[in-house]
Parts: C-alpha cells; structure tokens; sequence
C-alpha cells in the first residue's frame, strides 16, 4: 500500500517532471523504510508502485536488469514507448508464472500497479502512465496519462489503503489546497507534495506514513533524487526511506518539509572573517560569495560545489594544523618534574 504522486512542476520557464512517494511497505506487517520509488539504469525516467510489495519487487527488479543488460534499451536511442512496450510484456509474462493461488489468481496478478514516467526526446515531452493488471487479457497494460500533446499541465495521484479510497481523499485535499491559495488556474509547484505529507503524517492512515522519496526528471534526459529533513526542518535527514545523520547522510540535495525548497546544508549563511590567511588563493571567490560577509541570493550550483570543496580544505588544513600541535603540547607536560610545579 502507499500515496504516489507525479506532476509536470513549472517555475519561471523551466519545467520538471515530479515523482514523489510515501514509505510505508505492508502485508501483514509494516515496514516504514521502504524504497517505493526507483530510477531506469537509462536515467530518463522513474517508477514508482502501489499495493502489494510482495507482487511489485519481483517486477520492479526483473525491469532493471533487463534493461540494464539491453544494449538498445539501455541507450539514449531507445524512446519512452519502447521501454513501455518491454516494461508491459515483461510484466505480464512475469505474472502468468503466479499459479499456485488459491482461486483467487487475477485478484493476486493485479495486487500491485505502478506509475512509469520520463522525458521523450521524440515528442519533446514529459510523459506518465498508468501501468495495471488487466484480467481478460491477462497482461499489464499501460494507459498514458499525458496525452499525446505537449501537456504542461499535469498531476496524478495513485493509491491503495484498507477502507480508504485515497486517490480520492488526496484530489478532494489537493483541489482545496489550490482554492486556498489561489492557484487553481495557475502552474503547478510543489503542492502536491504539500499534499503526500499531510497525508503522510496522518496516523489515521495506517498505510501511508513514513518519511517521502523524491526525485525529478529534467529535460537534459538526466534524474535526481533528493532527500528531506522529517518531519520538520528541524528533523535528521532522511533519504529514500532510511534516516542518517549529518556525517553519514548521502551527498544529494535535501527538501525542507516546511517550505519544499532546497535546504543549503553545508553552505553556512554568514562568515565571521574573510582572509588570506583562511582562504588562501580562494579568498577573492569567497568574498565575491560572501559581500558584507552574507551568502548572496543568486549563487550557481558550480559556485555552491566550489564552497563546498573550499569550506572541506580549510576546515581540513586546521584540523591537521592543530593536532600537529598537540602532541608537542604534551609531551612538555610529560617532560615536567611533577615537584617543580
């Protein structure tokens, strides 16, 4: 069981296909670090599952190693439709294996359904589909969400909980967040995502919970996955379900849950002093960074990775310079006569 979500994002002019889910694994027991969310070895496009993790992870891991060892598949040259087309006959032919059901088998077959999606370099598109069982046929079949135009504005919710129809609770939420802030006719940025956390950390939902798994596909044919501070900005960082701390966490972009906007966690917002004797050969890039001693506003992601790489050197170079010191130290007080003191 789980909450996906997935929606073309549009800040200024640049658009973003979102895919963003829950954690929560169930089937008898309940597992809140789940990986729900998973990128194509070909690095344009994401799945994502909802329903039985049992019936999904066979699948979803059948899908990536066939790709990963298909020259076609595997290559910019291959288009979203063919990767569409080898994800549904690969799971179909996976799932007609499922016999020893009691009775029940297409009620097992269809116990879990996936939301697939990328960027098509052919129509130059953000596309999404549903990807689901269907009995008759006996084979997964794939609806596509986005249409066959160049859709800009796009959101789907996909969920399963005992007793609750989600898909519903979250479009009944989603469409009032957007009356409340007066953006039912305008672009979308990360409200539905407002939406998965709100439902997240409702402890009536028993099947939706845990930390979120985000990630982005970019127009560069290229995806990324984030991570975010749970349950505030306040909380430890968390990424693809599992907590860390700030020494071990994974180096990726973190969301804060307060605002959904990118928390600069190594970049510190003011410097106390600025000087060659600190920075060295990098004192003028600092100072360009820092005027007045403040992070300016506008700052590149070359730039940030640059700081980062500085702060790391400096912070080094001290550490080295003061436990150089600090055997010297000792060692005179060793030396001392206990008597002379």
């Amino acid at each position: 069981m789980t909450l996906c979500v997935s929606w073309i994002r549009q800040v200024k002019n640049r658009q973003e296909l979102v895919f963003a889910t829950d954690t929560v694994l169930t089937g008898g027991e309940r597992w809140d670090k789940g990986v729900k969310l998973f990128e194509m070895p070909r690095k344009d496009a994401l799945l994502c599952f909802t329903g039985s993790t049992i019936r999904a992870y066979p699948l979803v891991l059948n899908l990536i190693s066939s790709i990963s060892y298909d020259q076609h598949l595997n290559s910019p040259m291959a288009s979203l439709d063919d990767v569409v087309v080898h994800l549904t006959e690969l799971f179909s032919k996976l799932i007609r294996t499922i016999t020893e059901v009691d009775g029940m088998v297409h009620e097992a077959r269809a116990e879990a359904r996936f939301l697939f999606g990328g960027w098509d370099w052919e129509m130059e598109a953000f596309r999404v589909w549903a990807i689901n069982y269907e009995a008759t046929s006996e084979s997964f079949l794939a609806t596509e969400l986005t249409g066959n135009e160049k859709q800009t504005s796009f959101y789907t919710f996909v969920g399963e909980a005992n007793g609750v129809d989600i898909e519903q609770v979250a479009k009944k939420k989603f469409n009032q967040l957007l009356l409340d802030e007066d953006k039912v006719h305008q672009k979308l940025d990360m409200e539905p995502l407002k939406i998965l956390k709100q439902i997240a950390l409702d402890e009536e939902v028993r099947e939706v919970g845990g930390s979120l798994q985000i990630a982005k596909v970019y127009k560069s044919n290229r995806t990324e996955f984030f991570g975010i501070f749970w349950q505030s900005s306040k909380g430890v960082p968390f990424f693809q379900g599992r907590e860390y701390s700030n020494v071990t966490k994974p180096q990726v972009r973190y969301l804060n849950p307060d605002t959904f906007e990118i928390m600069e966690l190594d970049l510190p917002d003011k410097l106390s002093e600025i000087s060659k004797e600190i920075y060295g050969l990098h004192v003028e890039f600092i100072s360009e960074c820092y005027p007045d001693g403040f992070l300016k506003n506008e700052i590149s992601e070359r730039d940030k990775a640059t700081l980062k790489t500085v702060f790391k050197e400096v912070a080094y170079a001290q550490f080295i310079s003061k436990e150089e010191k600090t055997p010297n130290e000792t060692l005179i007080f060793e030396e001392l006569n206990p008597d002379e003191l």
